[in-house]
């Protein structure tokens, strides 16, 4: 606690000793400052980019669209303003010894195209090559891009080089062999943990509630903390401050609507909402879907259960197999809302909120089917419970200041919760099953239960200070305290409890960073401590980052950094039930996880390409496997074992910025190796999300108000562990014991993945209304593309199909937004 009171008391001394701050500067000189706005809403635009024409000097606006340049020379002065979307802005003025007051820069969002008109923006939805690992996204141009209805967020982002989604069915980010947990997700200073809606195909973002999204894939600066692989800083909007917006939209899954108003010259108001209807309407898209999720392409045909030994005897009812169909019920919603309000000229107070949940119901009753047993010809019925249910909440209050004009200060209180539930049982009636343990260490029969919980709770307080404290050194620093309360339980047949767990923890964080130029050199130098009271100890994180101007077009980029994560989803790898993903907390038996990154990149930029190429290394420390396949002591801690991770790549990026046709093109070579010391003979392994290429092409194309869109995706197979065979030991007590002999981890791969997805749309417009309607078609050619293998233990010999991901699906949507 010393080390952050001595940060605080540091942090006051530099506010308030600013002014009294006298530096070398000229007579002829002055600070330029200002603030960056939306022309049609009124809304602030976070990191835009100013820089001063004719000069090597420039900014970004923070997140509430706030700039400030020192010692600008007095004389007239030319500032190039530019936002991606929007329309540059070159500002001229004379600046004078006694400065100006606050510039107030509205940028126009770029508009339609139409014959004979030329219209000159900046790129409408990537921006790269700014910081190194670091990629900009504008939601609000992601409309038109391919999908299942739904603008995504976090698909789009699957699209970019060093970059994976893994399945069609998860939203999760894999970020330079990283995994989903290891990346911090902010939203309006809430961390939030899990990102997935509707089993994947949809984030848990909606994209009518985001305004800007800034991704670091690696060498993240000081300000950002606890987690090793990647930040996605995302930032909500505020809501129109000129007239009310009003907007919805559907497709043939789901339903949003926003609603922004502006209150008078206090501030703005924004609420967001969206929900799925297929627990009630069910559409084609929903058939693929469901047959995605069951593996079943029959109309949901139930497949032949089968026990060697006298067990179900092949699911036999009237001599024709048994079938029967189901559907499961699932729903999502989320709902957003933010006020943002302006006591005075120099503060902003904001309160943000988001609310999320995921309803999946793939309960079924065979009580219509009695089939019967081959040992001994009885009857039996059978029915299955299997609930799963996960959501997010969060809530945060922002009080943000201009303090002077080179001094910006934001005080942040934010709460976050996940939480998931699942249950399952199977109950055989009519006839007593005797019971087995095989050798994965789980109970088989077709009387048994199982059910989990898991919930993270975080409540965080953050103290960030912008200085621009010369011309050349901006120093960002601040202090964060965050308490989390994390438990997870894990029981079997109701009375077996395989892991049960309760903690609470408290990590205290302070950081200070120096931003500064040296003629075409910039360097960034930080350092980040925290102190984690579980293990109660103080780790250091050294951060470092250059860029170097090697020509006008031409820039030299590196970065390198040490980062703690002391939060992780621990994998349940179950090769006979598939994963269970629950979250813990570092404690004395699970060290906080660890990585070192090297980046070093080289980029080409002019007005209409951009060419980047970064190669990146990672070293893991403290990686965590989760597994009951090894026999043990039954203690919690015999099932957690931990290892290091090698991490090595390179990615190529191309991209077109104007024009009527923009997009780009993307390569990742990348290896991802793990070796646990207790496992797997020591050996070193590939992860379950290592994938050698990946390849990722986006084009989109403008004319009028027709606007076409494609993408097409090519990635290697994932490895993964199959069980080969399986034999049976009966028991004294008269239960058996089955075991299963399993490859070695990952020593298979899945085929290679790929697929096309097209979209067409257009816009219509009157005096009032402004209505997109769209069709987006997925895997166009229709590829058979494997998630993952499905294998069925209780047969001689194990049987063994392939699960399919989405084959052709098409989609129709429609948006439509109050003028």
């Amino acid at each position: 606690m010393r080390y952050i009171n001595r940060l605080i008391l540091f942090c006051l001394i530099g506010i308030f000793s600013v002014s009294e701050v006298q530096t070398a500067e000229s007579q002829k000189s002055s600070t330029i400052k200002g603030y960056i706005y939306d022309a049609e809403s009124g809304e602030a635009l976070p990191y835009a980019n100013i820089q001063l024409i004719g000069t090597n000097r420039g900014t970004t606006s923070n997140t509430d669209g706030y700039f400030v340049l020192v010692n600008v020379a007095v004389d007239t002065c030319s500032l190039l303003i530019q936002y991606m979307g929007y329309k540059s802005q070159i500002l001229n003025f004379v600046n004078t010894s006694e400065g100006l007051p606050a510039l107030r820069v509205k940028l126009k969002p770029t508009v339609i195209e139409l014959e004979g008109i030329t219209v000159t923006a900046n790129a409408d939805m990537l921006e790269a090559g700014k910081e190194i690992s670091k990629i900009s996204l504008s939601p609000k141009q992601l409309a038109s891009m391919p999908s299942l209805g739904e603008v995504d967020v976090f698909r789009s982002l699957q699209l970019l080089p060093g970059i994976s989604g893994v399945s069609d069915g998860s939203s999760g980010l894999y970020v330079r062999g990283g995994t989903p947990d290891q990346n911090l997700i902010l939203f309006d200073g809430m961390t939030i943990y899990h990102v997935d809606h509707f089993f994947g195909f949809f984030s848990a973002f909606n994209a009518d509630a985001i305004k800007d999204i800034q991704m670091y894939k690696g060498g993240f600066p000081a300000e950002f903390g606890g987690r090793t692989s990647s930040v996605v800083n995302l930032t909500g909007k505020t809501g129109a401050r000129n007239k009310r917006q009003f907007g919805y939209g559907l497709n043939l899954l789901s339903g949003h609507a926003s609603l922004e108003l502006p209150l008078s010259t206090w501030g703005s108001f924004i609420f967001a909402g969206r929900r799925s209807y297929t627990d009630f309407i069910r559409s084609p898209l929903y058939d693929s879907i469901y047959e995605l999720m069951t593996g079943e392409e029959n109309g949901g045909a139930i497949g032949n259960p089968v026990r060697p030994g006298g067990g179900i005897g092949g699911g036999r009812f009237g001599g024709n197999q048994m079938q029967a169909e189901f559907k499961p019920s699932f729903y999502f919603y989320d709902v957003n809302s933010k006020l943002t309000l302006n006591p005075t000229s120099r503060d902003i107070l904001s309160f943000s909120f988001y609310s999320g949940k995921d309803n999946l119901d793939k309960s079924q009753d065979f009580s219509d089917f009695s089939f019967r047993m081959r040992d001994d010809g009885s009857d039996a019925t059978l029915q299955t419970t299997d609930y799963t249910r996960w959501g997010n909440l969060g809530m945060s209050g922002k009080l943000s200041r201009q303090w002077s004009d080179r001094v910006y200060v934001n005080l942040l209180a934010a709460h976050s919760k996940y939480f998931s539930e699942y249950d399952r049982s199977n109950q055989l009636t009519g006839i007593a099953t005797p019971t087995q343990m095989d050798s994965t260490r789980v109970r088989r029969n077709f009387n048994n239960a199982s059910k989990e919980e898991n919930e993270v709770k975080d409540t965080s307080y953050k103290l960030d200070v912008d200085w621009q404290a010369f011309k050349s050194h901006r120093f960002d620093f601040g202090a964060h305290v965050t308490q989390f309360n994390n438990n997870y339980s894990a029981t079997m047949n109701d009375t077996l409890s395989l892991l049960n767990t309760e903690t609470s923890s408290t990590l205290y964080a302070i950081y200070l960073q120096d931003k500064y130029n040296i003629g075409k050199l910039d360097v960034t130098l930080g350092l980040r401590g925290s102190h984690y009271d579980k293990t109660s100890q103080l780790y250091y994180e050294p951060r470092a980052a250059m860029d170097y101007s090697l020509t006008g077009n031409i820039t030299l980029r590196g970065a390198w950094g040490h980062y703690y994560q002391f939060v992780n989803r621990i994998a349940n790898e179950n090769v006979t039930q598939g994963a269970r993903d629950f979250w813990m907390l570092a404690n004395d038996k699970i060290n906080p996880g660890f990585a070192e990154h090297r980046i070093l990149g080289l980029s080409y930029e002019n007005n209409n390409y951009i060419l980047n190429v970064e190669a990146y290394t990672k070293d893991l420390d403290n990686v965590v496997e989760f597994t009951r396949r090894y026999r043990g002591r039954m203690e919690r801690e015999t099932y957690f074992y931990t290892g290091t991770g090698d991490i090595k790549g390179i990615e190529f990026l191309a991209q077109k910025k104007r024009g009527k046709l923009t997009g780009w093109v993307g390569y990742t070579l990348g290896r991802v190796n793990y070796q646990f010391p207790e496992l797997y003979n020591g050996e070193v392994i590939p992860a379950d999300h290592d994938r050698r290429h990946e390849v990722n092409i986006v084009a989109k194309y403008t004319h009028g108000v027709y606007t076409l869109a494609a993408t097409w995706v090519f990635a290697s197979g994932n490895p993964y562990t199959s069980p080969e065979s399986q034999y049976y030991i009966p028991l004294l007590d008269g239960e058996t014991n089955s075991y299963i002999h399993v490859s070695d981890k990952n020593a298979n791969r899945l085929p290679d993945y790929h697929r096309l997805d097209l979209s067409a749309s257009r816009l219509f417009e009157s005096n009032s209304w402004k209505t997109e309607i769209g069709v987006s078609v997925f895997n166009v050619y229709n590829h058979k593309n494997v998630w993952y293998k499905d294998y069925n233990l209780d047969t001689v010999p194990v049987t063994v199909t392939d699960v399919l991901m989405l084959g052709f699906t098409p989609t129709i949507y429609i948006q439509m937004n109050l003028k």
